[in-house]
């Protein structure tokens, strides 16, 4: 009986979280009401209110499961060299969620946490940034530069409809945000160091 009411539950969940995202796309994300939410998914109003506080809620729970995605991707050592292609495919893959994700008012701090996961895989993955040292460009700094240019690549690609494969988004990722910056830290260092 458990398994058929967890079910349940997650079948609500689900049209709940599908009918916010259909909305968003066709009226924005403010225009939406908790009505126009029940109404799509076809539950009753203080259903709702059972599985969520309001709007908010119900977004950021189901942007939650993208950055477990994004995180799930830039932990595992077997895909790192191949990170930016994943989160090129994943996007590619769930573009109806990042394109919520990066241009809707309401996502600001799950941005914010996609843009720190990614910077701190950087960091952790980025052998010449980890070994930076008294630099001009602080590697932390340019590892945060180097995640948020992703999401802004992202954002473009999106908005231009994905012209692009992802492989080939990613090698323009790596040229264009990662191996400059990189050059620039360590370009940085050898400045610094000439100087002391």
């Amino acid at each position: 009986m458990m398994e058929k009411t967890d079910r349940r539950i997650r079948k609500t969940q689900q049209a709940l979280s599908d009918a916010l995202i259909s909305l968003i796309l066709e009226k924005g994300y403010d225009a939406i009401t908790i009505k126009d939410i029940t109404d799509r998914a076809d539950v009753a109003h203080a259903t709702f209110y059972r599985h969520y506080r309001d709007k908010d809620e119900l977004l950021a729970r189901r942007l939650e499961e993208v950055v477990q995605e994004i995180e799930a991707l830039t932990r595992e050592p077997s895909l790192q060299d191949a990170e930016g292609y994943l989160i090129f495919k994943h996007a590619q893959e769930n573009s109806v969620l990042y394109h919520i994700l990066l241009s809707s008012p309401g996502t600001t701090q799950v941005r914010k946490r996609i843009q720190g996961t990614i910077a701190a895989n950087v960091m952790r993955t980025c052998q010449p940034l980890r070994s930076a040292q008294r630099g001009i460009i602080p590697p932390q700094a340019a590892a945060n530069h180097i995640a948020g240019s992703m999401l802004l690549l992202i954002e473009w690609w999106l908005d231009q409809n994905m012209p692009h494969p992802p492989h080939q988004m990613a090698k323009v990722y790596e040229q264009l945000v990662t191996s400059a910056t990189v050059n620039a830290v360590l370009n940085g260092t050898t400045q610094a160091n000439r100087g002391s």
